[in-house]
């Protein structure tokens, strides 16, 4: 064993769950902060609602296809590498975009944070495999997963106050801000965790695809990310635009989702203390069925309000909380010799399928409410099938078994 060549790194002075947790909240810092200010961000650069959306559905496809990338450079040259020139990527993309006098140079920002983005999650991913295995690994994805949703819930409702009384240049400088404070935590409190094996040989992409359990978490993970992700681009359509609420109300609605969301990852952890895998994910399943199945069932049964769509929400977001530490962590925990390029390959899976929702629903010719609605329908009945039936097959002979290779 040797290590791999990093920056010379400081006596940790953050702890390490801290870190974890900045880290992975990066991709929602990018996305819900300054979601309150799509449809301003629309009237001051004099474009439609879907070329406003367009910044956030081309962060997510840069984020999804930079991930490919991340994985291997995170298990070629270490985490902090990658980690400390990510972050500093996303810093200047988002001052960009705070400057941007027009769409083109803030799709272009957007773009370039999504590459920055990716580099932050996959060497936290990576980083939580290095030090946790099975189980132990689920645990720890969902007590940073909690940390990242507390940081969610703040989001909204700091990007709707900024909105309102700032504008939108505000909440792009916010998360130029969350970006800097994400580096020097990893410059103070990361020392390098990844040490290359022996004869370590690059595992290609059927390496991961042609193992039920990674396929299945991914699966999990990526479905179950695609019905938050839907929400959050119709949502400021739906509630700003159809409901008439003001930017600032309209803040508190993705809070309640993130608080949902935190309430279940702290589930999750305790449950797989002592639950099997399957157990905890049929939970989950149970959870956003019920939420997706309940959105469906009131809005068409003539029940259109608010809390409507927001309830039913965030019940679907508590099992979302369930699903997606053990979808992520589950994916990764085959390949401890091949962390990076494992979660950046299920984090491609993950971004490609809410990508691939997001688009289908941005395209949607029926209202925001009712294309949201039908979105939600779709998703928690396939969401359900995969945690109830494949991965219950993929983890048959118990939580998370590894290889006979490794």
């Amino acid at each position: 064993m040797h290590g791999v060549p990093s920056p010379v790194a400081p006596q940790p002075i953050v702890p390490m769950s801290i870190v974890l947790m900045l880290l992975l909240a990066a991709q929602p810092v990018a996305t819900d902060l300054y979601l309150p200010a799509l449809p301003h961000i629309a009237a001051d650069l004099d474009v439609a609602a879907g070329q406003a959306q367009a910044t956030l559905t081309v962060f997510i496809l840069a984020f999804g296809i930079a991930q490919l990338a991340a994985g291997p450079l995170a298990d070629r040259y270490g985490r902090r590498r990658l980690l400390l020139w990510g972050l500093a990527l996303y810093v200047l993309a988002a001052i960009a975009g705070a400057l941007a006098p027009a769409l083109p140079m803030l799709l272009a920002a957007r773009a370039v944070q999504g590459i920055g983005t990716a580099a932050s999650v996959i060497a936290a991913r990576a980083i939580i495999r290095d030090q946790h295995a099975g189980a132990a690994g689920m645990r720890a994805m969902a007590r940073s997963l909690t940390g990242q949703s507390a940081i969610g819930v703040a989001c909204p409702l700091a990007g709707g106050l900024a909105a309102h009384y700032l504008g939108w240049h505000a909440t792009l400088g916010m998360v130029a801000g969350f970006g800097v404070l994400a580096w020097l935590a990893v410059y103070t409190g990361y020392r390098e965790t990844w040490r290359r094996p022996e004869g370590d040989r690059p595992a290609g992409l059927l390496t991961f695809l042609a193992h039920p359990q990674f396929v299945a978490c991914a699966l999990l993970a990526g479905l179950s990310f695609s019905g938050a992700l839907c929400f959050l681009i119709l949502s400021p359509f739906v509630f700003i635009g159809e409901f008439g609420m003001s930017r600032l109300a309209y803040g508190a609605l993705p809070a309640l989702c993130s608080l949902a969301f935190l309430l279940g990852t702290v589930l999750c952890g305790r449950l797989l203390r002592h639950w099997s895998v399957p157990r905890v994910v049929r939970l989950g399943a149970c959870l956003s069925l019920l939420g997706g199945a309940g959105q469906v069932l009131l809005w068409h049964g003539g029940v259109h309000a608010v809390w409507a769509l927001v309830l039913p929400q965030c019940v679907y977001m508590l099992g979302h909380g369930f699903h997606n530490p053990c979808g992520q962590a589950g994916a990764v925990a085959p390949f401890p010799a091949q962390a990076g390029r494992a979660a950046a390959v299920s984090g491609f899976v993950l971004t490609a399928t809410g990508f691939v929702s997001g688009q289908l629903a941005s395209a949607s010719g029926a209202s925001p409410s009712d294309t949201l609605v039908a979105a939600m329908g779709c998703i928690t009945a396939l969401l359900a099938v995969v945690a109830l039936v494949f991965v219950p097959l993929a983890c048959r002979d118990g939580p998370l078994p590894r290889p006979a290779s490794q």
